[in-house]
């Protein structure tokens, strides 16, 4: 494994983790939307107005904290809403799509494809968001920009319960659903990329251990995230986030299957996690975003990274990160104590 001895960017040493190279220090990125937004004084619908208010309260965070990464609006569905299923934006709480557009096999052919990007819905305003990120950071900092998955994407515009019920009862129909999702989300992935994003991250709760059996996975998620992921770095992203929001024990081997580059996991073992999956993944998190950062002291935040560091940060291959997003309400102080953690005792070679 290869050792870098200069002092790196953070585009540098983001890449090198996934590379196989030990960088000059760990990485840290926090997803922080809404706990950028709150620190910023705006509210969320404010991050959806004016595309330099949301850009603005990244780069304070950036700063701030000596971060390793920007994020557009993370999770943002915009390609359910431009498909036909739209998209609510509370005052102060993050976009949601409360209701299904395909109540049966006959609304496929309502559905709005293929999409624009440059048109449809809130995808312009989102890929605005994106050129000016990477504009202000330029190339020595990764733009993280976030897109569903298929199965995700056809939880969405079907109903998630409708869907879980369809794996069963009409396989064929949801595979339709599939195959458009995966269309859509290809196309506005290379849009992404286009304006500037250097990572795509992504996730799929709804394809947990706790929602589907492996068997499902395999057969209605896995195929089609991994041809999606393959897609889009072959057409020029860095790397690929997967955020594992849940229970994912029996399938994250198949998730390495999937052109994932790094696995943003929540509750496991890092160390554990590690020997078993770092040969094809990073593993990047897991101090507890809601009852460490959200909740407890700054010595107990101090504790936990330093312990996630020291499991993950031997042989590199490690991100520090939080297991999920910073809440909103989350301390400053509480994630300054962790950026103190990490410029103290992150370099290579560990000094522990």
């Amino acid at each position: 494994m290869k050792n870098i001895g200069h002092q790196m960017t953070s585009m540098e040493r983001v890449l090198a983790v996934c590379n196989n190279e030990i960088p000059d220090r760990v990485p840290f990125i926090l997803c922080d939307r809404v706990f950028g937004l709150k620190q910023a004084g705006l509210l969320y619908e404010q991050a959806y107005q004016d595309p330099d208010l949301y850009v603005n309260s990244q780069l304070n965070l950036l700063k701030k904290y000596n971060l390793d990464a920007v994020w557009d609006i993370w999770c943002t569905p915009v390609v359910d809403d431009a498909l036909g299923a739209p998209m609510q934006i509370p005052q102060d709480d993050p976009p949601w799509v409360p209701k299904g557009c395909v109540s049966k096999p006959e609304d496929i052919a309502k559905l709005k494809t293929p999409i624009d990007p440059t048109k449809d819905g809130h995808m312009p305003y989102l890929l605005e968001v994106n050129r000016r990120l990477k504009k202000a950071v330029g190339p020595d900092v990764p733009v993280i920009s976030w897109i569903s998955q298929p199965f995700r994407t056809a939880c969405m515009i079907r109903g998630s319960a409708e869907l879980y019920l369809d794996l069963f009862d009409d396989p064929e129909f949801i595979k339709q659903l599939l195959d458009i999702s995966l269309e859509a989300l290809t196309i506005y992935g290379k849009a992404l990329i286009d304006a500037g994003a250097d990572i795509i991250c992504t996730s799929n709760p709804v394809a947990n251990m706790d929602c589907i059996s492996r068997k499902h996975f395999e057969e209605f998620s896995h195929p089609y995230t991994k041809k999606l992921f393959g897609d889009l770095k072959a057409y020029g992203a860095k790397a690929i986030i997967y955020h594992t929001c849940g229970k994912w024990d029996d399938r994250y081997d198949l998730i390495g299957d999937e052109n994932v580059s790094i696995d943003h996991h929540d509750k496991v073992d890092i160390k554990d996690w590690k020997e078993k999956n770092s040969e094809k993944m990073v593993s990047m998190g897991n101090i507890k975003s809601v009852s460490t950062l959200l909740q407890s002291s700054e010595e107990k935040v101090r504790q936990e990274t330093l312990e996630c560091m020291k499991k993950g940060m031997p042989g590199g291959r490690y991100i520090v990160s939080a297991d999920c997003e910073v809440p909103r309400d989350t301390p400053a102080a509480n994630i300054k104590a962790m950026a103190e953690i990490v410029q103290k005792y992150g370099r290579y070679p560990i000094e522990f």
